[in-house]
């Protein structure tokens, strides 16, 4: 049987050469499973605004389209409302990197330790925790994402090998 991990990493990889950028894959269905991986390995690590502050907006708009279309319609809901929540306090299809980052409401470190954004958040605290809250739903996984996925994209897949 298909592994949904490797069919989901095999492509957000491929990306490493381009800077992460999902627009250096070819099809829309490899940005899809890309940004899935994304999500998943993301939000199940350190929750919703971890996903959105590493790989942005454009991210997410392909990891919410390819959640509707799997038919994974709650794990769908709970990503929209998560980024619902976030639009109402930074426009995030505009904001940088850095403003990303100030989402998170821990200390973040570089990779040479230093200090890089101080604890604390631009998010409201009744907005975090909300946030948070639909996070661990979505690492209950009220969806099969991976059950979904691998039927969802079984055509591709196999054209690919």
């Amino acid at each position: 049987m298909t592994d949904w991990y490797d069919v989901t990493e095999a492509p957000h990889e491929r990306t490493f050469e381009h800077e992460g950028r999902l627009d250096s894959l070819l099809h829309e269905w490899e940005r899809e499973l890309a940004a899935l991986w994304r999500l998943e390995a993301d939000v199940n690590n350190g929750a919703y605004l971890q996903f959105l502050s590493n790989w942005g907006y454009e991210t997410y708009v392909y990891a919410s389209q390819a959640l509707k279309k799997i038919g994974a319609h709650r794990m769908a809901e709970i990503v929209d409302r998560c980024q619902a929540l976030v639009d109402e306090h930074i426009d995030s299809q505009a904001a940088s990197h850095e403003q990303l980052q100030s989402l998170m409401p821990n200390e973040l470190h570089g990779q040479d330790g230093k200090v890089l954004k101080k604890a604390g958040s631009a998010l409201p605290k009744d907005v975090l925790d909300e946030i948070y809250d639909l996070s661990y739903e979505f690492m209950d996984y009220p969806d099969d994402i991976s059950e979904l996925g691998l039927s969802f994209y079984a055509n591709h897949l196999k054209e690919t090998g």
